[in-house]
């Protein structure tokens, strides 16, 4: 694999031409049967099931509007925005949790998760008894197709609750496999994601070229993440100590280096979307990072000049305000209002806040400058800091406050020593576990802000609907105002899949 590069095998003769879980075309094609043939074949294979999480399709529901946009830490771009005028109807939908099952951008997920589950499970079927290729490498490739299932199942699963279980090439007699229970659709990714593990090389012993592959930290920190959302305090414990253990990962000195281009894949890096100027325009073969063209902001005055963006992800007065005073991570985290920044001031008049973000901002002068939905902007899936603040989480729930203590005090410890003011971000000595649950939450939103988390981290923990309903009557805002407990946490299915499965696909609660 390439550093920065996938290569998109999508092709009809590789893979099938299955655009749905439950489309009638057949998901292998008499083609495949004799692909993966030698090593070479199996490499394009397993790039071809990575590429798909660079998609649009893939990336803008479960990051940008849901996972921030429809929680209290972001918010969409106001009517300058060029993308309000066909997005912000979807898109507030999505944020009053009125949401209908035939809503676009919800159910986009839908057939991309289940086209990487298609291909991963294709891979594991023709490569795991391939004698053609040698025994290193044959681990290594299942190894990541058993992490890629993993993790398609894992974004289906955070978005639409249990799923059916595919653990083998279907067969036409079986498109319309009902839904498991979600303990079995959770297990299934905890077994796959284990026998990641065993097979994944570490990050170290992969090759220069290799830059971006799965390996074994990304595993487990996959599989405690897993873990933490059903609550399994002790499994996620023992996992993430043995991604700290391998000292294969650290925190980057200072905290903006980790969103800068130069600090891509770096120390702290445990899963990141690989991103690249592609040349290919804007479609879902791009390479470019999409989502970096929403957050930045549409300024029609500029716009010229600087080939600005679609302002579709704006920090809210609430999660500025919840940045403790003088903490460094703010900075790194918004544009404020007229700050001069990458050469200009920064009017942001497309952002309904007023603020604008800065982790996934591309400096003009590294865009590319024909087409500004194909930038060099990898998307951080998982890094570092998260697994510090889940052994932190996971041992307050164990009752080792001391530890979890210890664990909280390095993320603090890294942003503080970006300050010039020692005073700021005092180390935190509280042991009381209902309190230090409530500053490691607290932690996690400040740390990871604007990351595409904060929604999905507040149903884990329980509190999406109280959080919103607030957040609602606080600023007098449509967001949150009709959440439902019980319901609201999962999104619809998509209509057309409850309708093709000839009744055996059940739609979620209350829709």
């Amino acid at each position: 694999m390439k550093t920065k590069h996938f290569i998109a095998l999508t092709t009809a003769i590789l893979f099938g031409a299955c655009s749905d879980f439950l489309d009638k075309d057949p998901l292998v094609q008499s083609s495949a049967e004799t692909y993966y043939s030698n090593e070479q074949e199996a490499n394009d294979a397993i790039i071809g099931a990575y590429s798909l999480m660079q998609n649009e399709s893939f990336q803008l529901a479960p990051f940008m509007l849901i996972g921030d946009d429809c929680s209290d830490d972001c918010d969409l771009g106001n009517s300058k925005s060029e993308a309000f005028s066909w997005l912000g109807a979807v898109a507030q939908s999505l944020q009053k949790f009125d949401v209908l099952s035939t809503n676009w951008v919800s159910n986009a997920l839908w057939s991309q998760g289940f086209r990487g589950i298609t291909w991963t499970t294709q891979a594991i079927r023709r490569i795991s008894d391939n004698d053609n290729i040698p025994e290193a490498k044959r681990n290594q490739f299942l190894g990541e197709a058993y992490y890629l299932r993993a993790q398609y199942y894992f974004f289906l699963t955070r978005q639409y609750g249990r799923l059916p279980i595919i653990d083998h090439v279907l067969s036409y007699q079986e498109y319309y496999t009902p839904r498991a229970t979600i303990e079995q659709t959770w297990a299934f990714m905890e077994s796959d994601l284990r026998e990641a593990a065993r097979l994944l090389p570490e990050k170290s012993e992969y090759r220069a070229n290799d830059t971006g592959r799965a390996a074994k930290g990304a595993a487990n920190a996959l599989l405690a993440r897993v873990y933490m959302y059903q609550k399994k305090f002790a499994e996620a414990y023992e996992v993430l100590k043995t991604v700290v253990d391998s000292k294969e990962y650290g925190l980057e000195p200072k905290y903006e280096d980790i969103f800068a281009l130069e600090h891509e894949n770096g120390i702290e890096s445990i899963f990141e979307i690989q991103h690249g100027i592609s040349g290919t325009g804007w479609a879902d073969s791009n390479e470019g990072s999409i989502l970096s063209f929403y957050e930045h902001d549409a300024d029609p005055e500029d716009m010229v000049k600087w080939h600005n963006g679609w302002s579709m992800h704006c920090p809210t007065q609430d999660v500025v305000q919840s940045f403790e005073p003088g903490d460094p991570r703010l900075a790194a985290t918004v544009i404020f209002p007229d700050e001069f920044f990458d050469g200009r001031i920064h009017k942001n008049t497309a952002s309904s806040t007023g603020y604008q973000p800065k982790k996934w901002y591309i400096p003009y002068g590294q865009r590319s400058q024909i087409d500004q939905s194909d930038c060099p902007k990898n998307i951080i899936f998982y890094r570092y800091a998260d697994v510090l603040l889940y052994l932190a989480e996971a041992a307050n729930e164990l009752d080792r406050p001391a530890e979890a203590l210890v664990y909280l005090e390095q993320v603090r410890g890294r942003a503080r020593s970006n300050s010039e003011a020692p005073e700021v971000l005092p180390e935190i000595k509280e042991t009381g576990k209902e309190a230090l649950r409530q500053l490691i939450w607290h932690e996690r939103r400040v740390e990871l802000a604007c990351e595409g988390q904060r929604f999905w981290d507040l149903v884990r923990q329980g509190r999406a609907g109280s959080v919103m309903r607030n957040y609602a009557q606080t600023y007098h805002s449509i967001k949150g105002e009709s959440f439902v407990d019980g319901k609201s946490e999962l999104f619809p299915i998509p209509e057309t899949q409850v309708t093709l499965s000839n009744g055996t696909m059940e739609q979620n609660p209350g829709y």
